[in-house]
């Protein structure tokens, strides 16, 4: 079963923020778009070709409950100075909530015979059945391009480069997570079991952007 690698830099639509880049080996030349519509009609595309889907999201997807009171706002290990509760985290986590919903939402009714939400990075994510295997990217820091379209093409070049141990460079954890991405997956039908709501899911983390070329979607 052959996969292809979606990643999105969540941002607000309507200022031109929101990107997503498409590609399907590190060899070629990734494509990129800041449409969303164009997003769901390329998934959906690919989906019915039959292949299995990668798709990350550039915001948290899961946070932190503590034990502890003190350890409340405290971010998640593996973030440094980049946590889920500073102000840049927070804004994009909120947007992020109801953009991964609406996307989700959108594949829901035309995939869903298709494929099944995965979001299990231990086993080979394009193996049979097809799967719409959910991760985050954490494009950051060092790795932070001057573009949503390349911080989203950075996100899936790497996610290509390291698909055969994906276990080694999950970038952050922790204890007990609160998953978003889980409510997203169950409010738009994808999901069923209230589970999911206590489990993280895979982050990836790059070092640094993509220099190379990148065409149109």
């Amino acid at each position: 079963m052959d996969g292809v690698v979606y990643a999105c830099d969540i941002g607000s639509v309507k200022s031109g923020s929101f990107a997503w880049a498409r590609n399907t080996s590190p060899q070629v030349t990734p494509v990129a778009s800041t449409e969303i519509e164009h997003l769901i009609s390329s998934i959906i595309s690919d989906a019915e070709a039959g292949f299995s889907i990668a798709l990350g999201f550039e915001a948290p997807l899961f946070l932190p409950v503590p034990e502890n009171s003190k350890d409340l706002n405290v971010g998640r290990p593996g973030e440094s100075s980049r946590s889920i509760f500073a102000p840049a985290g927070a804004a994009v986590t909120t947007i992020a909530v109801q953009q991964t919903a609406w996307i989700l939402k959108q594949l829901h009714s035309p995939l869903s015979h298709i494929l099944y939400m995965s979001r299990d990075w231990r086993a080979p994510w394009h193996a049979l059945p097809q799967k719409l295997f959910i991760w985050e990217a954490f494009v950051s820091a060092t790795a932070h391009s001057d573009t949503h379209k390349r911080d989203a093409t950075t996100a899936v070049q790497f996610f290509l480069e390291n698909e055969d141990h994906l276990a080694d460079v999950n970038a952050v954890t922790c204890d007990d997570p609160l998953s978003l991405i889980g409510a997203a997956g169950l409010w738009s039908g994808w999901l069923r079991d209230k589970a999911v709501l206590h489990s993280p899911c895979l982050v990836l983390r790059p070092d640094e952007p993509y220099s190379g070329p990148i065409n149109p979607a």
